[in-house]
């Protein structure tokens, strides 16, 4: 189905007035049986198939399902095509089915939340005549459904147009019929009535027809009702049964016959008015004849009601009193078998009675062989007894000495309890409100160890801000910055910085894992692959980016700037450039120095003006807004033109020094292509102009000129990104996924655990962190809730997965 929600598609359908609408499902079996019997009960109609489509309200994806608010609207609209293809192939069986009995059918369908509403909206839109629906599920049918069971069937059958004639089938037979034309006997007595004003007692005769129907189901009473055609004067007479009468009559006496027997009834007591009185006195006279042989036969079937009555009450009776019988019966093998158990019992309980008589005897005889052996312990008994008591009373004095000095004890451990409990709170306090304070907090100890009295070999970054190191830091592999130790900031003050800084986290932010105020240094996680700088300038032994990783690298980057800006309040970086920009295992991007400048004491921060004629690293003043000389304040267009500069350094791979009007003149000439950094490999020239273009317009001199970063600039970097995610080299150089890789080792895991943090680690690391005493986590350094270990199986198969396809 092509069209939307609530729009009718109609193919093959031309005469409404003839043509037989069979309501069919999702499901083709249970519906099959219902379009077998229109063709079987209406052979030579015309057939038009109605589907009414409910579109789901959740979607499935990876074994999981959303709700479909909570989807994007493209992921939405394309599972939405995708039910309208499954159900134009169910629609496609149907008429398949209809196309082997040489039947050639029409459809009508349309698409909306409630089905039977659908139904019924295409009736009366249409002003179908006929239809054939379902009552029930084929598995609810039996002899006896005489009425619909479903819902919907209940819903169309009291809502449908009242021009409509409905059929409702199961399992192959018709359970109802809601006919469009009502009562036949009722329509006759309105024409008698209203056209002819003679038959005053014919609604007597139809009541007392209905009252015999009533009262004998399934009995047959026969009406002669006359009738005249309308020019020749012979008249015919049509036996008609009571469920005819009632309206209830088979779909193809229905739909065959209805017609001649409408005219038939219609004409029947249309009389004209130029009819003679005689005529009019035989009609009477017949329908005052109808209606006695209708008193006669309420009466015999009354009485014939009564007998069976009758009888069926003495077949209850005999059938009571038999089951009575029946029930008395097994009551008394019951009691049989109960006095017979409890015979049994007492039975056994006599042996048992006897066999204890003897053994009593027996053990009476042994006693009265042993009184003498006993009445000489006896009287040893009575003056070991004399030595106890007064062993008694020599402990009672000491057991009053004991509670006297028991008490006293007792009176002093209350105290000290006391004690315990004023000097716990005073502790608690203290450790309460030194926690921020000890959470990251490294010794100046520790960083010595970690650095090896800090190698210069162990040196890996040397910037404006301090220095970085390398280190192994309680068996974690870390990243330490020295920050410059003059200035009048406090540790206090340094820490709260440090602490307010660690707070700011996301996935492309290097994690801030604790400090050392006693030296002023910031410790970050490491990561193995450097900065982005080494890759693009291939310094030492690092190897050139694809385009694909450089094009992720600009999204991720894209990213944590937005994250930053939309934080309340706003955080700015101030210091975006390729040597700040640090890559994991896997090649996922990282943001450094983030709030460094807040953690510089005044006296030591350096003015942005002298940093444009900075001679050490003249390239970062490239990468500041030209703004902030005048303003002398950074904004959040500052990090906008910083990341301009770093997307041209991305396409071009050049240095930042004129790269501006090298990509500007390239752009104006028709020449784009000669810029671009071939080592990245083949990229698509399209995408890569109009990323170029975005880049120079983030480096425009004025922040006002310069484009928004969720608006404009994240829309066309995502759009270069879902490009490169179809092609198979996007993972670049390494595909070792992140999350493979054990935190502690920085290796691919073998035994996969998960600790009380809810990180992974290997199984090895994390037992060797725990064997070591420390009982916090190596990610956050928080205090475990506890030690256990539990197996990432999940995780464990996903890494032979993708070692057996590597």
């Amino acid at each position: 189905m092509g069209g939307g929600e609530g729009e009718i598609e109609i193919e093959g359908l031309c005469d409404v007035e003839n043509t037989i609408f069979v309501a069919v499902g999702n499901n083709v079996k249970e519906s099959k049986s219902t379009l077998l019997w229109a063709l079987q009960s209406f052979a030579g109609k015309k057939i038009c198939l109605l589907h009414v489509h409910e579109p789901a309200h959740s979607v499935s994806l990876i074994n999981e399902k959303f709700a479909v608010n909570k989807l994007k609207h493209q992921v939405v609209k394309a599972y939405r095509e995708l039910e309208r293809e499954k159900m134009n192939e169910v629609l496609k069986q149907y008429l398949l089915i209809l196309a082997q009995v040489g039947v050639q059918a029409g459809k009508v369908c349309t698409e909306t939340d409630n089905v039977e509403k659908g139904i019924v909206q295409i009736i009366a839109q249409h002003d179908i005549r006929w239809l054939v629906m379902g009552a029930a599920a084929d598995k609810h049918y039996s002899k006896k459904l005489s009425e619909v069971k479903s819902k919907k069937a209940t819903f169309v059958c009291q809502q449908a147009p009242v021009s409509c004639s409905i059929w409702f089938v199961c399992n192959g037979c018709l359970i109802y019929t809601r006919s469009r034309c009502g009562n036949l006997i009722s329509h006759v007595g309105s024409f008698l009535r209203s056209d002819t004003k003679l038959l005053q007692g014919n609604a007597e005769a139809d009541e007392d027809a209905d009252e015999v129907g009533g009262m004998s189901k399934g009995f047959a009473s026969q009406v002669l009702v006359q009738s005249t055609d309308n020019l020749v004067g012979t008249s015919k007479s049509y036996p008609l049964s009571m469920d005819e009468m009632r309206g209830v009559a088979s779909p193809l006496y229905s739909l065959h016959k209805s017609q001649g027997h409408l005219d038939r009834s219609s004409s029947v007591v249309l009389l004209e008015g130029k009819s003679d009185g005689q005529e009019t006195s035989e009609i009477c006279d017949k329908l005052e004849h109808a209606k006695t042989n209708a008193a006669s036969l309420k009466q015999k079937a009354f009485e014939e009601s009564v007998k069976r009555w009758k009888t069926e009450e003495d077949a209850l009776e005999a059938i009571r009193k038999a089951e009575a019988l029946e029930s008395s019966c097994m009551n008394e093998i019951k009691q049989r078998k109960e006095m017979e158990e409890v015979l049994s019992d007492q039975r056994q309980e006599l042996e048992r009675m006897k066999n204890q008589h003897d053994q009593y005897t027996k053990e009476l005889q042994m006693v009265r062989d042993q009184k003498p052996v006993l009445e000489s312990q006896l009287i040893e008994s009575r003056s070991a007894e004399e030595e106890l008591e007064e062993k008694i009373v020599q402990a009672v004095k000491l057991l009053v000495t004991f509670k006297e000095k028991r008490d006293k004890l007792q009176i002093e451990h209350d105290e000290a309890i006391r004690e315990l409990g004023g000097l716990r709170k005073v502790v608690n306090k203290n450790a309460a409100d030194s926690f921020k304070l000890q959470f990251f907090a490294f010794s100046f100890w520790e960083i010595n160890e970690a650095t090896r009295d800090f190698d210069p070999s162990w040196k890996i970054g040397d910037g404006r801000y301090g220095s970085v190191y390398k280190g192994l830091l309680r068996h974690l592999k870390v990243a330490i910055k020295m920050l410059p130790s003059r200035g009048s900031q406090g540790h206090v003050e340094f820490e709260h910085e440090a602490w307010a800084l660690s707070r700011v986290r996301h996935r492309n932010l290097v994690t801030l894992i604790g400090t050392c105020p006693e030296s002023r240094s910031l410790v970050y996680e490491y990561l193995r692959n450097g900065n982005l700088e080494e890759h693009l300038a291939c310094q030492g032994k690092a190897p050139p980016l694809s385009w694909q990783t450089r094009t992720k690298i600009a999204s991720e980057l894209c990213s944590v700037l937005i994250f930053l800006h939309s934080s309340r309040p706003c955080i700015i970086h101030g210091n975006l450039k390729p040597t700040n920009v640090l890559l994991d295992a896997n090649f996922v991007s990282k943001l450094s120095d983030l709030g460094i400048r807040h953690l510089i004491p005044r006296d030591e921060k350096p003015t942005y003006k002298p940093t444009f004629c900075n001679k050490t690293d003249p390239e970062d003043s490239v990468y500041e807004d030209p703004e902030i000389p005048e303003t002398g304040e950074l904004t959040v267009e500052s990090d906008v033109y910083s990341f301009g500069i770093v997307l041209l350094r991305l396409l071009t791979g050049r240095p930042a020094f004129g790269i501006v009007k090298d990509v500007k003149c390239a752009l104006e000439r028709d020449n784009f292509s000669t810029v671009l950094d071939r080592r990245a490999g083949e990229w698509p020239l399209e995408e890569t102009k109009t990323l170029a273009q975005l880049a120079l317009r983030c480096c425009e001199n004025k922040g006002e000129d310069r484009p928004d970063l969720v608006s404009e600039v994240w829309s066309v970097i995502e759009l270069l990104r879902e490009l490169c995610t179809s092609n198979r080299d996007c993972k670049g150089p390494h595909r070792i996924p992140s999350h493979f890789v054990c935190p502690i080792f920085q290796e691919v895991m073998k035994e996969p655990h998960i600790a009380a943090d809810g990180f992974t680690y290997e199984a090895d690391a994390i037992k060797g962190w725990f064997n070591s005493g420390h009982k916090t986590s190596p990610m956050t350094n928080l205090k475990l809730d506890h030690c256990d270990l539990t197996p990432n199986n999940a995780l464990y198969n996903a890494i032979q997965e993708w070692q057996q396809r590597s």
